[in-house]
């Protein structure tokens, strides 16, 4: 699975780096879990690549529990502690339904946990041209792997200089596609 969701996440962030070479690249990683994704984003970004053309940038880990964000800290130090040390990824722990507002706009998003329904909220702080791999459906029941292209920015983009507590989510900005069945846990959500 992570395979076919870095290959989804691939193309955005090369397309990315050719129009814009100067500009970093941002990633989110909800439900970081292992940490073994956030060191494969944390490899692709940490520094500027000549083949394929990848740009420098950031990757940024979140998971709602706990443990699971400090599994995944012990986990990178293991065998990339320099992704820490560079400064190139950091995981914390948030709310998936959330995101990190402090990191977006993003270039790609990856969701390891299924969303009962699309996450506005992590949608808004998806970069125009980015895209988010995502299993929706409910937990026990018919899930599927989405991808979903930001396309337009109607609705703001959080994290681009606007207010973003003025952003509102319009549909139009998103371009949306079933990938494949999955069968997830759930994307847990926090009370505050």
């Amino acid at each position: 699975m992570h395979a076919h969701v870095l290959e989804d996440l691939l193309p955005p962030l090369l397309q990315f780096s050719k129009h814009k070479p100067d500009a970093p690249l941002s990633i989110l990683d909800v439900g970081c879990g292992s940490g073994y994704l956030v060191s494969v984003f944390g490899r692709m970004v940490e520094k500027e690549r000549v083949e394929p053309k990848l740009n420098k940038g950031k990757v940024f880990g979140i998971d709602v529990v706990p443990q699971l964000v400090e599994m995944s800290r012990k986990n990178i130090m293991k065998e990339d502690g320099d992704l820490f040390e560079s400064n190139t990824v950091q995981v914390m722990v948030g709310d998936g339904w959330k995101g990190y507002p402090e990191g977006a706009p993003y270039n790609a998003i990856h969701v390891g946990a299924a969303a009962a329904t699309f996450p506005k909220n992590l949608m808004a702080q998806l970069a125009v041209g980015g895209v988010m791999v995502i299993p929706v459906g409910p937990d026990g029941g018919v899930q599927y792997l989405y991808r979903v292209e930001r396309v337009g920015d109607d609705g703001g983009v959080v994290g681009v200089g606007r207010d973003d507590s003025k952003i509102s989510f319009s549909e139009d900005d998103f371009k949306v596609y079933r990938v494949l069945g999955v069968r997830y846990v759930p994307l847990v959500r926090t009370d505050d």
